[in-house]
């Protein structure tokens, strides 16, 4: 994978975290893990509840929970 844009992933702000297609969530991905060096936070803003978030036991079972409380993408540069 090339390295997403800075506009790819200021693109990605406000959009529902379910909803993201499987480029979108390799840009989200790729700024989760790299974001700090680039200037970008990711967050993802959730509804969901607490104990289930608190039980996931691993990156994807917690966004497996996000996707379900409909969660948003929040990016800041």
């Amino acid at each position: 994978m090339n390295i997403p844009t800075i506009d790819e992933v200021k693109a990605l702000d406000g959009k529902i975290f379910a909803m993201l297609n499987e480029r979108e969530m390799d840009v989200l991905n790729f700024y989760r893990l790299r974001g700090r060096k680039y200037g970008v936070a990711v967050a993802v803003i959730n509804e969901a509840d607490p104990k289930q978030l608190a039980h996931a036991g691993s990156q994807e079972q917690a966004d497996q929970v996000l996707k379900s409380a409909n969660s948003r993408v929040s990016i800041t540069v």
